[in-house]
C-alpha cells in the first residue's frame, strides 16, 4: 500500500494518493506499516517531526517497507532535536530520495538503526539510497547492536549508497555492535557503503573516546566500501587517547575498503585525524587503490590496541599517500601495536606511493614502524618519496619487518 504525505493534506484522509493525503509524520507513526507499504513525503516541503519503527513485527521477509519522496525533488525531515529515522528490532526497510535535518542542540542520530535481540538474531535488509543527513550530535546513518544476552545478533545486508553526510558530530557513518575479544563473531554481516560523501563531522568536545569519524566500520563480518570521499572531519575530537579517521574499520573480518579519497581530516587531539585505518583485530582485510592526502595524521595506520581480537593477514597495495602527517608526526604509512594477542602480524605493504614533506607541527615520515609487537611484516615494491627534511623510514632496522625492492626518492 502506498500511503502520501503532504503539508496540504489531512490527518483524517485516508492518506491512499497524492489527492488525499496525510499531513504529518505523527500520523505515519501511528499507522502500522506492512512488508511492501510505501510512505511518500511531498518533494520541496518539510516536515517537522521524528520517523520511528517499533519493534512490533520483525520478521518482514524480503519485503521492505519504503519511505522516499514523490514529485519533482526531495522531501526533508526536520528533526529538530531528536532522531531523524528512528527503528529498533526492524529490518527490510528502504530510505530514498529524503534529507534529514537536526537543528541546534540535537542530542540524537540521523538514521538510525538497533538491534537489541537475544540468540544471535540478525536482522535483513536495510537498503539507503540518496538521502542528504546534517545536524545530528551523534551518527548521521548508523547500526548498532546491544542484544540483552551478549550475542552476536546484529544487522545483515547494509546498503548505504549515493549518502552525503555531514556536519554532524560523532560520525558520518557508523556501524557498532557487542565487543567480546576472546570470543569469535561478529554483530553484523554484508555491510556495503559507495559513492557516499561524508565531511565536516567535526567531533563532540569532552566526550572521552574519539569522535569525529568518517566512515567507521566496527564489529562486522565483510564488508565493502568504496567510490567514498571523506574529508575535513574530526577537527573538534579532544580525546587524548585516540583520535578519529576518514575511513576505518576495526574489530572486523573480511572488510575491503577501495577506490576512496580520504583527505584534509583532522584532529584537536595528539592522536590520529588520518586517511584510512585498519584497527584493532581487523583480519583477512584489504585497503587498495585509495588516494589519502594532506591529513592531520596517517595516510593508512596499522593499530593493535589492548586487548582487541588477533590482528593478522591484511594487505595494504595500490594505494597513494600524500602529504599526511601533517600533525604529531605520523608516517604515510605507520604501524603501532601494543603487541595485544600476538601484535599485528601476516601483513603484506606493497605497490602503494607514499609521498612526504615537511610539516610546520610534525615530523611526518613515508613509513613508520618503530613501534614493538609487530611480526612478518612485508614492505615491497613501494615506491617512498620525501622532500629532503623528513624521513623516508622509521624503524628500518626493526627485524619484523622487511623492506624489499622499495624506491626511495629525495627530492
Amino acid at each position: 500500500m502506498d500511503y502520501y504525505i503532504s503539508l496540504f493534506g489531512d490527518n483524517t484522509n485516508s492518506g491512499k494518493s497524492h489527492i488525499k493525503p496525510w499531513q504529518s509524520i505523527d500520523r505515519v507513526n501511528a499507522a502500522k506499516l506492512q512488508p511492501d507499504d510505501s510512505v511518500w513525503f511531498e518533494a520541496n516541503q518539510i516536515f517537522k517531526g521524528n520517523l520511528y519503527l517499533t519493534d512490533t513485527d520483525t520478521d518482514t521477509g524480503d519485503e521492505l517497507i519504503t519511505f522516499g519522496s514523490y514529485g519533482d525533488g526531495t522531501a526533508t525531515i526536520d528533526a529538530g532535536i531528536g532522531y531523524g529515522f528512528f527503528a529498533k528490532n526492524r529490518a527490510a526497510v528502504r530510505i530514498s530520495n529524503l534529507n534529514f535535518v537536526g537543528s541546534m542542540g540535537n542530542t540524537c542520530s540521523g538514521i538510525w538503526f538497533v538491534n537489541t535481540l537475544p540468540e544471535h538474531r540478525k536482522l535483513s535488509h536495510i537498503h539507503i539510497d540518496n538521502v542528504d543527513v546534517s545536524g545530528f550530535k551523534h551518527v548521521g546513518i548508523g547500526v548498532a547492536a546491544h542484544p540483552s544476552d551478549n550475542s552476536w545478533s546484529g544487522f545483515k545486508d547494509v546498503i548505504i549508497t549515493r549518502a552525503n553526510i555531514h556536519n554532524n558530530g560523532d560520525a558520518g557513518i557508523s556501524s557498532v555492535g557487542v565487543w567480546i575479544p576472546k570470543e569469535n563473531g561478529y554483530s553484523h554481516n554484508d555491510i556495503y557503503v559507495s559513492n557516499c560523501r561524508v565531511y565536516k563531522n567535526i567531533g563532540i568536545p569532552g566526550k572521552e573516546r574519539h569522535s569525529g569519524n568518517g566512515i567507521v566500520l566496527g564489529q562486522v563480518d565483510c564488508a565493502t566500501i568504496e567510490y567514498c570521499e571523506a574529508y575535513e572531519n574530526g577537527m573538534m575530537n579532544d580525546y587524548e587517547r585516540g583520535g578519529p579517521v576518514g575511513i576505518w574499520t576495526w574489530d572486523s573480518n573480511r572488510v575491503v575498503i577501495q577506490y576512496n579519497e580520504s583527505h584534509h581530516n583532522r584532529t584537536g587531539s595528539p592522536k590520529d585525524g588520518g586517511g584510512f585505518d585498519l584497527d584493532g583485530g581487523v583480519q583477512n582485510s584489504i585497503v587498495q587503490y585509495n588516494y589519502s592526502h594532506n591529513n592531520d595524521g596517517a595516510g593508512y595506520l596499522l593499530a593493535q590496541f589492548e586487548g582487541a581480537k588477533p590482528f593478522h593477514n591484511n594487505i595494504i597495495r595500490y594505494n597513494l599517500s600524500k602529504n599526511d602527517g601533517r600533525k604529531n608526526s605520523y608516517g604515510g604509512i605507520h604501524l603501532w601495536s601494543t603487541g595485544s594477542n600476538d601484535g599485528i602480524r601476516d601483513t603484506a605493504i606493497y605497490q602503494n606511493t607514499i609521498s612526504t614533506s615537511k610539516s610546520d607541527t610534525s615530523n611526518p615520515a613515508a613509513v613508520d614502524c618503530i613501534t614493538e609487537g609487530i611480526h612478518n611484516i612485508r614492505i615491497y615494491n613501494n615506491t617512498f618519496i620525501t622532500d629532503g627534511y623528513t624521513p623516508l623510514i622509521r624503524g628500518e632496522d626493526n627485524t619484523e619487518v622487511s623492506f624489499e625492492n622499495n624506491t626511495c626518492t629525495t627530492v
